[in-house]
């Protein structure tokens, strides 16, 4: 963790500020290793600076939050909620340039602070701890790894399982016992199970349509490792894949193959979006490919960089992210989606799985 601090020092001398305040409960956890109960509730506020940063939090999690006490990290808790005010005035005082995270940062906070530092000029960051989150260590590298090892093993398991006139949400009930048995994890995210043309919707919520011999049958999800998450997707055909299946799916895999020869230190992720859909556009197909091709996996499911046609980021050698190319039709949809962790000079699948499956009815 004080590697992490001292690059967002270093990031907050180049932005010319004197503190970042930071509300996103991730990105506490990433730079503290304080989760609390919950990383959507507003459990904890942390003040990072120099000579000390500055985590306060409530009594209720003084355990956890004590833990992660150290020589660059002071912990503040607060009995109460003036308590917990007065602390934020004190950790505040005399800041004159005061960074806060404008995606996260509710308005009513922005005013309290406000009224709190009046001579403070509050400045708007933008992606500030997402960035440093983007480029991940070894041991993130190993966690996220683990996670999509499980994720692809439990996948595995499940397709052993798969008999005609079960209902996706019997599948995917299922898919997450299994995954219970390999890990005490929580999944990533709501898994998605989606059959014949279900499968033409990305965000398809699970329902109870029943399989048929002839089905496309679309997995979507992901396990979690020490708090790294997976995403894994797989198209499944229930008996024998017709022609035009077949050419469809060989079609994804082609254009997700283009993409990651593209992948290396340094290119623009627009371009590898671009290498993938020209695989699209020459078939004539790609107004059916309607999502990005990818995006960066960590902590969260979605983080930085993204993979789309007008994407902005560079990838840089320690990224980790998806990608994912699909054609979307009203019979159903095709997608495959690996992970991919980007070295000097080329990209690398992590991990290993069947790409084209068929299941005996």
């Amino acid at each position: 963790m004080a590697d992490r601090f001292a690059q967002a020092h270093e990031i907050l001398k180049t932005r010319h500020l004197d503190s970042l305040l930071v509300t996103n409960p991730t990105n506490i956890f990433y730079l503290t290793g304080f989760r609390g109960v919950s990383p959507t509730e507003r459990e904890a506020l942390l003040v990072v600076k120099k000579p000390k940063n500055i985590l306060i939090t409530a009594k209720l999690y003084q355990a956890e939050a004590k833990k992660v006490a150290s020589n660059n990290l002071t912990v503040k808790i607060a009995a109460e909620r003036n308590e917990y005010e007065d602390f934020i005035k004190e950790s505040l005082n005399g800041i004159k340039r005061l960074g806060f995270e404008q995606d996260d940062l509710k308005f009513s906070e922005y005013k309290k602070f406000k009224k709190y530092h009046k001579d403070a000029k509050f400045i708007p960051t933008n992606n500030l701890i997402e960035d440093l989150r983007s480029i991940k260590s070894n041991d993130e590298i190993q966690y996220i790894t683990r996670a999509q090892l499980i994720t692809q093993k439990v996948f595995n398991e499940i397709i052993k399982t798969i008999k005609i006139g079960q209902t996706e949400a019997e599948i995917a009930q299922r898919l997450k016992s299994i995954t219970h048995h390999f890990t005490h994890q929580s999944l990533a995210f709501e898994p998605i199970v989606a059959s014949g043309p279900n499968s033409a919707r990305p965000h398809y919520t699970t329902g109870k349509r029943k399989i048929k011999n002839g089905d496309i049958l679309l997995f979507d999800f992901g396990a979690t490792y020490k708090n790294y998450c997976a995403d894994f997707s797989r198209t499944v055909f229930i008996g024998k894949a017709n022609s035009q299946q077949q050419k469809i799916h060989e079609l994804v895999f082609n254009s997700q193959q283009a993409a990651i020869k593209t992948i290396k230190g340094e290119t623009l992720a627009k371009k590898v979006f671009e290498s993938s859909h020209k695989v699209f556009r020459k078939a004539r197909l790609d107004r059916y490919f309607i999502h990005s091709l990818g995006h960066g996996i960590g902590l969260e499911v979605h983080e930085k960089p993204s993979l789309s046609r007008k994407s902005k980021d560079t990838l840089k050698p320690g990224m980790v992210f998806s990608v994912e190319p699909g054609l979307y039709f009203p019979w159903g949809g095709v997608r495959i989606e690996d992970l991919v962790l980007v070295l000097q000079h080329k990209g690398s699948i992590i991990g290993k799985s069947a790409i084209f499956i068929e299941v005996k009815p």
